[in-house]
């Protein structure tokens, strides 16, 4: 005979491996990714905040700076009084007043404004120039790091840039100092400090994950690393609006120092944006973990395939009347191995108990029992084989396991239990029996099985329920139906009554009629199934003439056979002893 299946269940078992690996590795590689995301979201996050916090640091420090300067001025009252001349006189007359001041005095050294700012560049590298204007002469004096000054006519555009506070130019960004006349305190002109816009590029330069903007209340850029959102042109008037909406595509990190704001902003798209070597890398990752995982399941899926085909070989052997076959069993200690053993005791029990039965004498009632018992064994085994057989050609898949778990229980039970067993064993194997053909039609029946838990402790000779339920299912079954059904319950009017009905195909009142007489006279024919024919014989040698069974039709479709039997006392005792 060919063995089929052992194929279909490797192609099975492989199929469902892969589509778990393939899920498990795509899943650890979304978590991958995900993870990925959020690490690059978080570093840039954290040199959007480090670029923001270094920017506003070095206005800070411009400030500082600023202020310090302004400070030490008042400090010096030679240097403020130059100032406030420079600033008041004419450039003759305060020519004339140094050189004045510098013979009188027969000093070394002048300590004018101009020295003063000589010395506040070489004392702060970041301070570029310094403007000193005179708001009674409308006069501009620039000082550069090199020591050299410009005195000009002041204009309207640094009166205008004054009044707005707008100290902004293309490469340098100005504080206002205003001096005032200590004697009078009257405001007589303002120092404007400036300094390096350049140092905000070297910041965004060397974070570079992020924009950089910073810009002074009146809205003008000191530095812009990108003009896409036009920062400080949206934060007047209408544009507020606009800014708003643009902001809620963007991170952004925001700080102020005195009338200086600073912004860096990056955007959400590009903020977790992972890098393409690392996608690739955790692809390729990915893809060879599969590769690997498929090579380790094809390996263990070929040896798995192997031994099942083994015990496929077995079972045709056994059902061609081959009782010698013997399978390794200790190899693996799986669930396979227990199977293989059980195949085992149950080939050699079954060949012992064969020989015994067939050998027996007939004579006495116990042995014409045995003789009757004996024809059930091989055809159940042919039977529930058959079954089995069939279900690993068409499910070949771990559900054989259970297949053949159950099958080796009933065997067991068959082969080694007594003649006579309680009725709560006797409904335990015909559910061990119904869960071989619920395995082979699945979803086709439901089983139903019924008894009071004081008649469970009711002595019964064995395996008198299988037959009558293997006859439903091989003529009874509605194999194209799903709603079958089949229900064992039981019953006691003076003696005990198991009923097993089904909806199934039924019988004629007619064959009904003719299958009760066949039975009550206890005749059986060969090229009918014996199995309900049998049982009736036994119930009736142990039980006597009047017990035995009985077929009615029932409600609605299908068959009623009803097992009569009343075990005397002196079973029941035994039995209730045994139980104790």
């Amino acid at each position: 005979m060919e063995i089929r299946g052992s194929k279909q269940l490797y192609n099975k078992l492989l199929f469902i491996y892969t589509v778990i690996l393939v899920c498990v590795v795509s899943a650890l590689m979304i978590y991958f990714f995900s993870s990925t995301k959020n690490r690059f979201l978080e570093q840039r996050l954290n040199y959007t905040e480090m670029m923001n916090e270094s920017a506003a640091s070095y206005l800070e420090e411009s400030s500082d700076i600023a202020e310090y300067i302004h400070e030490d001025l008042y400090k010096s009252d030679m240097e403020l009084k130059d100032a406030l001349r420079y600033m008041t006189e004419e450039p003759a007359d305060y020519q004339k007043h140094r050189l004045d001041v510098y013979i009188e005095n027969k000093i070394n050294e002048y300590k004018g404004i101009e020295e003063f700012f000589l010395d506040a560049f070489q004392a702060y590298g970041s301070l570029d120039h310094i403007v000193l204007y005179s708001y009674e002469r409308d006069e501009k004096t620039e000082y550069t790091r090199d020591g050299k000054s410009y005195r000009r006519q002041g204009n309207e555009k640094l009166k205008d840039q004054l009044k707005k506070m707008d100290l902004v130019r293309n490469d340098s960004f100005f504080y206002l100092k205003e001096i005032r006349d200590p004697a009078t305190m009257q405001v007589k002109g303002c120092m404007l400090l400036g300094f390096k816009s350049s140092r905000f590029e070297s910041i965004w330069q060397y974070y570079s994950q992020a924009e950089l903007v910073v810009y002074n209340d009146a809205g003008s850029a000191v530095f812009e690393s990108s003009e896409e959102y036009g920062i400080p042109r949206l934060m007047e008037g209408d544009g507020k609006e606009t800014l708003k909406a643009a902001l809620e595509g963007i991170y952004t990190e925001q700080a102020q120092s005195g009338q200086y704001h600073v912004v860096s902003y990056l955007k959400k798209n590009r903020a977790a944006a992972i890098p393409v070597p690392v996608i690739f890398m955790i692809i390729g990752v990915g893809m060879a973990v599969i590769a690997v995982g498929e090579i380790f399941v094809r390996y263990y899926l070929q040896r798995l395939s192997g031994r099942l085909n083994r015990i496929l070989d077995g079972m045709t052997k056994v059902m061609e009347g081959n009782l010698d076959v013997r399978l390794p069993a200790d190899k693996n200690g799986d669930e396979l191995d227990v199977i293989s053993r059980y195949f085992n005791e149950m080939c050699v029990n079954l060949d012992e108990h064969i020989k015994k039965r067939y050998l027996a004498e007939i004579e006495q009632q116990n042995a014409e029992m045995s003789a009757l018992q004996s024809q059930i064994n091989p055809h159940f085994l042919y039977n529930t084989l058959e079954a089995i057989r069939m279900k690993a050609i068409c499910n070949g898949d771990r559900e054989v396991g259970k297949m053949l778990y159950s099958l080796a229980v009933t065997f067991r039970a068959q082969i080694k239990e007594a003649d006579v067993i309680t009725l709560a064993q006797e409904l335990h194997y015909s559910k061990k029996y119904m869960e071989l053909f619920e395995f082979r039609y699945q979803n086709q029946f439901q089983a139903v099985v019924e008894c009071p838990e004081e008649y469970l402790v009711v002595p019964v000779i064995k395996f008198v329920l299988q037959p009558i339920i293997e006859n439903y299912f091989i003529h009874g079954m509605r194999m194209r139906e799903k709603d079958n059904r089949i229900k064992i319950s039981v019953e006691k009017d003076g003696f005990y009554r198991i009923i097993v009905e089904d909806n199934g195909k039924g019988m004629t009142e007619e064959e009904i009629a003719n299958q009760n007489r066949k039975l009550k006279c206890g005749i059986m024919e060969k090229q009918s199934s014996i199995g309900v024919a049998n049982v009736n014989r036994r119930l009736k040698a142990v039980y006597g003439d009047e017990h035995g069974v009985f077929m009615e039709a029932a409600e609605g479709g299908g068959l009623r056979v009803i097992l009569t039997f009343k075990p005397d006392e002196s079973q029941e005792e035994r039995q209730e002893g045994a139980n104790g």
